[in-house]
């Protein structure tokens, strides 16, 4: 009899524990339309949920039936429009072949053809290149790879190109400007590395990006337009992937 009743205590300390780790596991997952209604209903304050919208992890269903549906369940229209500022998006999210892709910062220039520039008396092109760390993306796509861009209401999608990179041994680069020489100074990338594409209304503010023809193996990055800041050591940014 007392085995039982210690394994039944076991089991009854068991149960409660998994009870409690599930309540504390509730408390950290994303917050949803059904947390919301669950919060009003247990009589919380509006501050206090709109703070903890605003603190933490959100994923919101707001459609024009989700949002009659939380104004019939009680949800504060202050509650709502807090729901709906912490949906804006402020950064693109980009996806290529259907994985995530994140934004990556060109590093300091490299200066190329100095001492030829310095020998011939300036008559030598000095080609000024930024580039990335590593010899490949950890993203590899496909030759025809898929494009999607969801964008901020600040940003257009006319900023983004699809730039071929100069694959070396331990990083990539792409040439942002050249001066000397014959024909003067050049700024901005070469017309040559900037890859024919169109793009496709996916409807809010996502969009396809195709490029027109198949990719050949190398390096690559969707470049974004006016991201430079050289006063800043930034010489652009964007996503960069590696076709095989």
């Amino acid at each position: 009899m007392q085995v039982c009743r210690s394994i039944g205590t076991a089991v009854l300390f068991a149960v409660l524990a998994a009870l409690n780790c599930a309540a504390i596991f509730a408390q950290d997952s994303a917050i949803d339309n059904a947390r919301i209604i669950h919060m009003v209903k247990m009589g919380l304050d509006d501050e206090i949920i709109i703070a903890k919208i605003k603190t933490g992890h959100t994923k919101f269903a707001l459609g024009d039936e989700d949002l009659v549906q939380l104004k019939n369940s009680g949800v504060s229209g202050k509650v709502i429009a807090a729901m709906l500022e912490s949906s804006v998006l402020t950064s693109p999210r980009v996806k290529v072949d259907g994985k995530p892709v994140e934004l990556h910062t060109l590093g300091q220039a490299k200066v190329g053809g100095r001492l030829g520039h310095e020998v011939s008396l300036g008559f030598k092109s000095v080609k000024w290149k930024a580039y990335l760390q590593g010899r490949h993306a950890p993203l590899v796509a496909s030759s025809k790879p898929k494009i999607e861009i969801e964008l901020p209401p600040s940003d257009t999608i006319d900023n983004y190109i699809v730039v071929r990179m100069d694959g070396k041994s331990d990083r990539r680069e792409v040439e942002v400007s050249s001066g000397g020489g014959t024909v003067g100074a050049k700024s901005g990338i070469r017309a040559e590395d900037v890859m024919k594409t169109s793009y496709e209304p996916l409807g809010g503010r996502s969009f396809k990006v195709t490029v027109h023809k198949d990719l050949k193996g190398g390096e690559y990055i969707l470049y974004v337009v006016g991201s430079a800041h050289y006063e800043a050591g930034v010489f652009g940014k964007g996503y960069n992937f590696t076709v095989e």
